[in-house]
């Protein structure tokens, strides 16, 4: 049995006009040529392919055979990957980069991350995206790597030598909860060493803490380098510790959570920012992302001495943070 050929990606666009149009004079007014043209790359591709695409005996106008569908389907999707290869090459044509890679703070609010990212489709829709998520000290590691073009993690986790800082993104509200059935909940006593009695979980990238710790009251502590493990075992019920506002705030309204009022760790503000390495700036895409993502956080005034004291946490050389 002889191999077939390989069509033309123009024989099957004639092809699909044809269907779509239902004749072949149709299809060569719709693609300004001459029905003979049209009869000739029809008649060309069934000889390549060794099957008969219509049926013209016994209708007036061509009518697909079963062979004939199964091409047109196929078909179908040639051209769709053409268009979209055409798309993507109008695209790097009007200065879009080929791919945008980005790493985000597990902090950084999900729904909040998704909207973003559902506008960022809509309106690049040929540019593919890579995205990570870490935690504290993880970002600014991928950038490093060149893992990711452009990090977006917390200003007290992150040194920015080497690295360009493109804009302060704004903060996020953290706070201490626990469940309503832990003791710290059913209490009055909010002091910290009522706090320091029960099991603290913290959030770490690291399995053993480097560095003074800030914001851990406890001496009971369980390092969790995953945000949503640690929601969970708040939950649970097995310790208190610092979440994200947005995170927790339906568990909160639903009775799931109980917002703590400690003395000495009340919450605060959690600042971002947004670096990328100096030798691979974003181009038009990601600068857009950049701007959607800074647009998505409320803005924060503070200084970044004030935002450390404030929110408790631990300083640029250890690796936890009681969020």
């Amino acid at each position: 049995m002889q191999a077939p050929g390989t069509p033309s990606v123009d024989q099957l666009l004639v092809l699909l006009t044809v269907v779509e149009e239902g004749s072949f004079s149709a299809a060569a007014k719709r693609l300004r040529r001459a029905t003979s043209a049209i009869s000739y790359a029809i008649d060309t591709l069934e000889a390549q392919l060794g099957l008969p695409l219509f049926d013209r005996g016994t209708t007036r106008k061509p009518r697909l055979t079963p062979v004939g569908e199964a091409i047109v389907s196929e078909a179908k999707a040639v051209a769709y990957s053409v268009e979209t290869l055409r798309a993507r090459v109008r695209g790097l044509l009007d200065g879009l980069e080929p791919e945008v890679s980005l790493v985000v703070d597990s902090i950084y609010p999900s729904d909040r991350l998704v909207t973003a990212l559902d506008d960022f489709h809509k309106k690049f829709p040929t540019v593919p995206l890579r995205l990570s998520v870490q935690p504290l000290e993880g970002v600014e590691r991928v950038v490093r790597n060149g893992d990711a073009w452009i990090g977006v993690g917390g200003a007290i986790h992150m040194n920015t030598t080497g690295l360009e800082l493109m804009s302060q993104i704004g903060a996020v509200e953290l706070i201490p909860v626990a469940a309503p059935h832990h003791p710290l909940a059913l209490s009055g006593d909010t002091s910290a060493s009522r706090a320091g009695e029960h099991l603290q979980l913290v959030l770490s990238d690291q399995p053993e803490p480097e560095g003074r710790d800030y914001g851990v009251v406890s001496l009971a502590t369980w390092r969790v380098g995953d945000l949503t493990l640690k929601h969970r075992l708040l939950l649970r019920g097995m310790g208190w510790g610092g979440m994200p506002e947005p995170m927790v705030r339906a568990d909160i309204e639903a009775g799931r959570l109980v917002r703590l009022h400690l003395r000495d760790w009340g919450g605060g503000d959690y600042p971002m920012q947004v670096v990328h390495k100096i030798e691979t700036p974003p181009g038009l895409a990601g600068r857009w992302l950049i701007e959607r993502l800074v647009l998505s956080l409320p803005p924060y005034a503070g200084t970044t001495q004030s935002r450390t004291a404030s929110i408790g946490e631990v300083s640029p050389t250890s690796r936890e943070t009681a969020a």
